[in-house]
């Protein structure tokens, strides 16, 4: 893939210097990057390696500026890391690219369950009965969502993620890999000797647009629900 500065330019609303022309394939870091790279500059401290890079163009602060363009091309922004962040946003969902919706012939999908037309339910997923999974859902391969769970728009369940039932993610979440949400928390009461499991009877509430690392696990509450709020990002054990 190959995009004109002069359209990243725009995309990001920053001030271009120098060709529009000049097309990037790639995006890097300053040390070791060649012309086909767009590259950043957030901290001053290594303001040093702006002018050594090859880097096609660079994004900078406005601070940069004159350092920037005495090298060559660049994008002035106001937060050259905000811009990186969008800028890899935007580069990974043209790499993606449309995914049709669909259910893998792999794929179980109980009676009752709910599942949108563009949803995508992959390889050997699973659906429980009554469960919700709205528009421009991804489910990965091998994930598992519980009966009476409900997915929100646009979110992603990575490969063996796991909702358990009647949980509940927003829209446009993403949680990775091997992520558990809703085991049970750890709750026993003593007995002679013995230990009584204290079952676990809330669920898991999570807002839109939050991100949970691989492997984190959010455990249910046990009389009310677990609640994660919106814009949260998660990467470890919740209980």
């Amino acid at each position: 893939m190959q995009v004109r500065i002069g359209d990243l330019a725009a995309l990001l609303g920053g001030e271009l210097l120098g060709d529009a022309e000049h097309a990037v394939s790639r995006i890097g870091p300053l040390d070791g990057a060649a012309p086909d790279t767009i590259s950043f500059l957030s901290n001053p401290r290594y303001q040093a390696q702006l002018a050594a890079s090859r880097a096609g163009c660079v994004i900078v602060a406005p601070a940069m500026r004159e350092a920037a363009a005495a090298r060559g091309a660049a994008i002035v922004c106001a937060d050259p890391y905000l811009a990186f962040a969008r800028l890899t946003q935007w580069w990974a969902a043209q790499r993606r690219g449309i995914v049709p919706g669909g259910v893998h012939a792999s794929a179980v999908v109980e009676p009752g369950a709910v599942v949108h037309a563009s949803a995508v339910i992959g390889a050997f997923a699973y659906v429980g009965s009554g469960a919700r999974v709205g528009a421009g859902v991804v489910l990965g391969t091998h994930v598992h969502v519980g009966e009476g769970a409900t997915v929100g728009e646009h979110t992603v369940l990575k490969a063996r993620a796991v909702l358990s039932e009647g949980c509940r993610i927003g829209a446009r979440g993403i949680v990775h890999s091997g992520a558990v949400i809703g085991a049970d928390g750890f709750g026993f009461a003593p007995s002679a000797g013995r230990w009584e499991k204290i079952e676990q009877l809330g669920a898991v509430a999570i807002g839109d647009d939050v991100e949970i690392g691989a492997n984190t696990c959010i455990d249910r509450g046990a009389l009310d629900d677990t609640v994660i709020e919106d814009g949260v990002k998660l990467d470890n054990l919740i209980q």
